[in-house]
């Protein structure tokens, strides 16, 4: 999109008034001095940056003297001032965001936003999709969108809340005419909220419970998505109007939204069998009360009289049951909605879901009170008395009279039930295994795998309880084999997870593939399982096999370009093979938000999936530090959702540009050489060379990562060295010393290699031109590429023995090769010449992270040599880093 210059200018306002306002707020509670330091050291930084050329080594050998030298009671608010500052950054342009998307809707007469789900509907319609069809895929079109937490996630809730409203106060400023009083009191507000910040602790004293990261998982549903999505078939309604100039009717919302947090026991020891029998009730209370004051809200819209408007026979015959089953709620309030039928109906729900939320709470709390008779025992209960609610609305000629916040209420149980978010159990195959063979006479089960018995005890009482949709999703991690599915089949059989009218588990056994040769094998287990008698009865009743495929061991065991092509492979074969047996396949994308863990813009990474792996499904990972940058507020919600729905209907119905059939096998087979070339490059530097290990360990934070209170699990699945440790916190030691390994290295040398052929760059620069898989993934390598600073690296490669001196060189030249051949390959001068934005973001940036790396490597420094009193401004500079390098692995 062209820059709209006055909000440009609107943006630069926004961070020189944050700037301002956090400079007052630091000379008033740290003194004149501080200040100075802090701008000193930020004018150093710049300089560095963007200085003179000749004088730029000069700047950056000061700063590094400056801080060398400084106290740690002055690093400490140093740091602290710099982090702070990229809150207020990423506030001010998360509202640039809101405020270009607004200004292009208001301005009218262009083309919509690339991406929104109008420009979607016009490029289908443009390419000969008719209107029915696109009805039609979406009447079956499934998103379902999983939220997981996030080990090494930095952000404290009070911390983020703090900042939304400052959001909310910038927002204003922007949409509201203030007067001068209203404009003082505005900027008051804001400066007590950045005093407020200031002197609030960013760090945890401790690591948060599992039972605190449902709380701040859920807190993005009640507070923003639970909205949004309960908007979104308006939403798509617009936006197919507007296309095709005809209604699309009414429509569910294509959107679910499930939770790994509090059924995640993948080398997580602390998600017990209570603590997920809890989180599923937890799951059902917040749920029943976030229902319970969207009903109390809508009894103030619903306020007609009998008297002005018709009453359906449907609708008094159901109050006149209500009033049977509930008489002390008509002895309370009958005599107040005395002649508003829609009124009392609705007091008639509260108390139905009044008396759900008693029991959940009470079981909660030990008691064992049976559940009310009256209270809802499913959501389909309350759908079906919200549903005669909006017969009787349209027979009264109240479409406009409360109708569409009806529907809105509708849209929203069906999406979230009475749980918000339907709760997955993860287990390692191990433990299914270990636990199947208990059950057939073998040797008692593993820790892990009576865990897992125990567990799946707690699902069935939880279905039976509050339904199968409570928790019906059992993820075997670093699953290999058929048997793995079998045996955790076989468990949950023998746990009471069967419905033997239907004969089907209640459960859907879900493998994850993550390593190179499970994701190679995969299609050879699928086939197995489908050729397994009573599997295969049990899939025809259940009606699809998911299966998961997981980008971040991949990424960490061979590397970017071998575990993307593994992946694709594997998508593809899978796809194949569940379409010659006739089943339905669900693939669930565990993506990250780095790219070394298949991160990247959402939509571009829809479609450049293979061809017919979507098929109106898709499934992903949402992990916790992600939800902040997505959802933190309903705009750049709905904006995430447009993308992901946009992507799949187009990668589904298939309107996006495709590889031309006769080019397409020469490019597959170009990209997996290409990607057995990055393999050796990437494993001959870190699981090959010896010096690896002894350089990761000192060149990065690894250590201190693992020692942050910032996750209820542990950064390692086990105890062990490189191959134990999660993918996350591997690539945030990276990330923090600014070298980003994973996302780009042996991608150079593969492409220099393929590239120097005759014909062979041709052939790269074609591949990049028109196969959107190879143009995401160089894309998304030109991503990191700008991001990454070899410079600040190297400072970190100081730390490491001079024993691993070569190894670094290695790093610095395949770094240079990948730059010098990816702007080959796409014909850029320079690496993001085509995406002004983003290279205007990480510009603004880095003079401001730059002095927080800095001090960093010098406080790792005194920290190995001793230092006690490290660990704190340590533990700082990691959030802040991670606050401007926006994510955390």
């Amino acid at each position: 999109m062209p820059p709209i210059s006055h909000v440009d200018l609107q943006l630069r306002r926004d961070v020189r008034l944050l700037g301002r306002l956090l400079g007052e707020v630091l000379i008033e509670q740290e003194g004149q001095s501080l200040f100075d330091l802090e701008e000193r050291v930020r004018r150093l930084s710049i300089e560095r940056r963007r200085g003179p050329k000749t004088g730029r080594r000069a700047a950056a050998t000061q700063l590094a003297a400056l801080l060398r030298e400084m106290p740690l009671g002055q690093a400490e608010p140093v740091l602290r001032a710099f982090s702070t500052y990229f809150r207020l950054v990423n506030l001010a342009e998360q509202n640039h965001r809101i405020r270009r998307t607004r200004e292009r809707a208001i301005r009218g007469g262009q083309e919509p936003q690339r991406g929104s789900l109008e420009a979607v509907m016009q490029s289908l319609r443009q390419a000969g999709i008719p209107a029915s069809r696109v009805r039609e895929m979406l009447m079956s079109m499934r998103v379902t969108l999983t939220l997981t937490a996030h080990p090494t996630q930095a952000s404290r809730r009070t911390v983020l809340e703090k900042t939304y409203r400052l959001a909310r106060l910038l927002e204003e400023r922007d949409r509201c005419h203030l007067t001068p009083r209203e404009k003082a009191d505005s900027h008051g507000a804001m400066r007590e909220e950045i005093t407020a910040l200031w002197q609030t602790d960013e760090l945890r004293r401790e690591r948060p419970t599992v039972g605190d990261e449902v709380k701040n998982a859920l807190w993005y549903v009640e507070e923003v998505l639970g909205e949004q999505l309960a908007l979104m078939p308006e939403t798509l309604d617009w936006a197919f109007e507007r296309a095709y100039g005809e209604p699309l009717g009414v429509l569910a919302t294509p959107v679910r939204l499930h939770s790994w947090v509090g059924g995640d026991m993948d080398g997580n020891p602390l998600v017990t069998p209570e603590v997920l029998a809890d989180t599923l009730r937890a799951h059902r209370a917040r749920g029943l009360r976030a229902l319970g004051r969207q009903v109390g809200q809508l009894g103030w819209v619903l306020t007609q009289s009998e008297r002005h408007s018709f009453v359906s026979q449907e609708l008094r015959a159901s109050l006149e049951k209500d009033a049977a089953d509930l008489p002390e709620v008509m002895a309370r309030y009958g005599s107040r909605t005395e002649g508003e039928p829609w009124r009392r109906k609705l007091r008639f729900i509260e108390a139905r879901l009044q008396a759900a939320l008693v029991y959940v709470e009470g079981r909660r709390a030990g008691r064992t009170e049976p559940l009310a008779p009256a209270a809802y025992r499913s959501p389909m209960e309350l759908l079906a008395d919200l549903e005669i609610i909006e017969r009787s609305l349209v027979e009264a000629k109240a479409r406009q009279g409360g109708l569409r916040k009806v529907r809105r209420l509708i849209a929203l149980v069906r999406v979230t039930g009475f749980h918000l978010a339907e709760l997955e159990v993860r287990a390692p195959a191990d433990d299914a295994r270990s636990a199947a063979a208990s059950l057939e006479g073998g040797p008692k089960p593993t820790e892990g795998g009576a865990r897992l018995l125990a567990v799946l005890q707690r699902m069935h009482e939880a279905q039976a309880e509050s339904g199968e949709g409570s928790c019906r999703t059992l993820i075997l991690s670093m699953a290999s084999t058929a048997e793995d599915v079998l045996a955790a089949f076989t468990c949950a059989r023998k746990s009471g997870l069967w419905d033997e009218s239907r004969g089907c588990a209640t459960v859907d056994v879900v493998p994850l593939f993550e390593q190179l040769g499970a994701l190679d094998e995969g299609p050879r287990v699928l086939r197995e399982l489908l050729a397994h008698p009573e599997y295969r009865r049990h899939l025809q009743a259940r009606g699809v096999q998911e299966v998961m495929v997981g980008y971040s061991d991949s990424g960490k065991e061979v590397g970017l370009l071998a575990a993307s092509a593994a992946l694709y492979r594997a998508q593809t074969a899978l796809t194949q093979v569940a379409h010659e047996a006739g089943i339905r396949l669900r693939l669930f994308h565990g993506r990250g938000e780095t790219v070394a863990r298949g991160g990247g813009p959402a939509q571009e990474a829809i479609l450049a999936l293979p061809p017919g792996s979507v098929a109106g499904t898709y499934k992903a990972t949402e992990q916790g530090e992600a939800l902040d940058h997505k959802y933190a507020r309903p705009e750049l919600a709905r904006r995430t959702l447009e993308l992901m729905l946009g992507g799949v209907l187009l990668h589904s119905l298939d309107a996006q540009p495709r590889v031309a059939p006769v080019e397409e096998g020469p490019f597959r087979t170009a990209y997996d050489e290409l990607a057995e070339l990055g393999r050796r490059a990437y494993r001959a530097l870190v699981w090959e060379d010896p010096n690896f290990v002894p350089f990761f360990m000192a060149a990065t934070p690894i250590e201190e990562i693992s020692a942050l209170p910032i996750g209820s699990r542990p950064s390692k699945r086990a105890a062990g060295g490189l191959e134990s440790l999660r993918a996350i916190p591997w690539v945030f030691a990276w990330t923090q010393n600014r070298a980003i390994v994973p996302g780009w290295y042996g991608v150079g040398s593969a492409l220099e290699e393929y590239g120097s052929r005759p014909e062979g760059l041709e052939l790269l620069k074609r591949m990049y031109r028109q196969w959107p898989f190879f143009h995401t993934v160089i894309d998304n390598v030109a991503m990191v590429l700008a991001k990454s600073d070899m410079a600040i690296a190297e400072r970190y490669a100081a730390l490491a023995p001079e024993s691993t001196r070569p190894l670094w060189e290695r790093i610095r030249a395949e770094y240079s090769r990948t730059r010098r051949w990816v702007k080959r390959v796409t014909g850029e001068a320079r690496l993001l010449e085509g995406n002004q934005q983003l290279r205007q973001s990480i510009a603004l940036r880095n003079p401001y992270v730059d002095p927080m790396s800095f001090l960093q490597v010098e406080l790792l420094r005194r920290k190995r040599a001793g230092c006690d009193n490290c660990d704190r401004p340590l533990l700082l500079t990691l959030a802040g880093i991670a606050a401007g390098m926006r994510n955390t692995g």
